[in-house]
């Protein structure tokens, strides 16, 4: 059975509010009847003593009076028993009781008698006066007022304290709806989470252990949806190499027949140093590697490490790139302020299939902003042209390789997964590129990132020349 929080911080504390009023009450009731009691008997034996010096005679005008002053009745006997006077009606029946409970001096609230249907505390005392014998004086303290006394004591606290259980329950309800609140819609946030749907919850305004509850969800959350990131980017690559495995043998085996027969063309024909032949050639070679390459992705395969010359890297790469930027009458605008003997370690295509991949996309991002300057009518205008540069970095035994177009850059919603397969806003797009981009780059133990910087997205790889010892 579902028990709200809400009932167990409410009836918990009406049931302890409960219990604390009835006990307090039954202490004071206690206590009221232990005080009244001992003012009646102190009310009682003043005035036994006070009869029992009189000297003038207890007529029924004289008793009638200590009666209105005193609040207690009283009646008169002989020695004999006999009922000589009272101010309240005493049946012959009922004075046997008075007479034989006589204990004269002695005040005991125990000793209860019923005269004319009402009940009395009773007590006696001896007067004797000039022209008369001794008597005896019944006094006869109203039980109903004992009753009253206590009960003025014990009814203002007991309903007092019931009457403060209704504000208190509305203020305990209230306090409890300000815990339980929170706790539903963090509930209902946890729930969203466990579906996959990574929703944060302003943390509020009070700093308490509510608000630090909120704020570790929200990280939880946070950490969750990177988790999820990471666990699909590991499928997708798991996918990628499961693809790239059923299609490599075939392709890496047409490729080779096609090495194979423009090397037979290059013997039949005899043109031994045609650059035609040659370009086509490297072409192939590199298609090759970038099968490689998508076998590689996510794998963390070592490669083999040779020294590459930098300006050469780059020289080879641009001639590689240029008659598809002339084409387009783009510029390729090379900066290397390298040494010309400057050197990394790694694989020379490898490299190259990640620079002419960003060569490419910096091409394909300008023809875009073309055309879309184009149907603004702006005009076609300088096409503009890409800037590649290599230059040392600050960190000593680094180099930086920076790869800039003047494109329109990636778009928002994407900028942030930029570097993960299959993340792509171009319609034939497979969202490979970039990631065989970054797998090349840390496979060489460097990095990559991508900023805009005046109205320019630039690819900036940073790589070691040397090995780490």
């Amino acid at each position: 059975m579902r028990w709200p929080l809400i009932y167990q911080v409410t009836l918990p504390l009406a049931f302890w509010t409960l219990v604390t009023v009835f006990a307090l009450s039954l202490l004071n009731l206690w206590y009221a009847q232990v005080e009244t009691g001992e003012e009646v008997e102190a009310r009682l034996v003043a005035i036994s003593q006070q009869l029992a010096d009189v000297r003038f005679p207890l007529s029924q005008p004289v008793l009638e009076q200590i009666e209105g002053l005193t609040g207690t009745e009283l009646a008169v006997t002989d020695s004999q028993g006999k009922l000589l006077r009272s101010t309240t009606k005493v049946s012959p029946e009922e004075l046997p009781r008075l007479v034989t409970k006589e204990k004269p001096g002695v005040v005991d609230l125990s000793e209860v008698i019923e005269i004319d249907g009402h009940s009395y505390f009773h007590s006696t005392t001896r007067s004797r006066f000039t022209g008369s014998g001794e008597v005896t004086v019944h006094l006869l303290f109203p039980k109903r007022n004992y009753d009253r006394r206590v009960a003025q004591s014990f009814w203002p606290l007991m309903l007092l304290g019931l009457v403060a259980v209704g504000p208190m329950l509305l203020v305990a309800s209230f306090l409890a709806a300000r815990i339980t609140r929170p706790i539903a819609r963090l509930q209902k946030q946890v729930g969203r989470i466990a579906e996959g749907d990574f929703v944060e919850v302003p943390p509020g305004n009070t700093k308490d252990e509510l608000r630090d509850l909120s704020l570790a969800i929200n990280q939880m959350s946070q950490q969750l949806q990177s988790y999820e990131t990471k666990v699909r980017t590991m499928e997708r690559a798991q996918v990628l190499g499961q693809i790239g495995a059923g299609f490599s043998h075939q392709i890496r085996n047409a490729m080779t027949g096609g090495q194979m027969a423009l090397g037979l063309h290059r013997l039949d024909c005899n043109i031994p140093n045609c650059e035609s032949l040659e370009v086509a050639q490297r072409q192939m070679a590199m298609v090759e590697h970038m099968v490689q390459s998508m076998l590689r992705l996510g794998r963390k395969q070592q490669i083999e490490r040779k020294p590459i010359n930098v300006p050469q890297l780059i020289e080879n790469t641009v001639s590689m790139i240029a008659p598809q930027a002339q084409h387009h009458s783009l510029a390729i605008r090379q900066s290397i302020t390298l040494p010309s003997d400057a050197t990394i370690p790694g694989d020379f295509v490898l490299l190259q299939t990640c620079l002419m991949n960003l060569l490419l996309n910096g091409i394909e991002a300008m023809l875009a902003a073309q055309a879309i300057r184009v149907g603004e009518g702006q005009g076609g205008g300088d096409p503009g042209g890409l800037d590649i540069e290599a230059a040392p970095h600050e960190r000593e035994n680094w180099i930086t390789i920076r790869i800039c177009d003047e494109g329109m850059g990636p778009s928002p919603n994407i900028a942030e997964q930029l570097f993960e397969p299959l993340v792509t806003t171009k319609q034939e797009g497979t969202g490979l590129g970039l990631p065989v981009v970054r797998e090349i780059v840390e496979l060489h133990g460097g990095t990559i990132e991508w900023y805009r910087v005046d109205e320019k997205t630039c690819f900036q790889i940073t790589l070691p020349r040397a090995e780490s010892k």
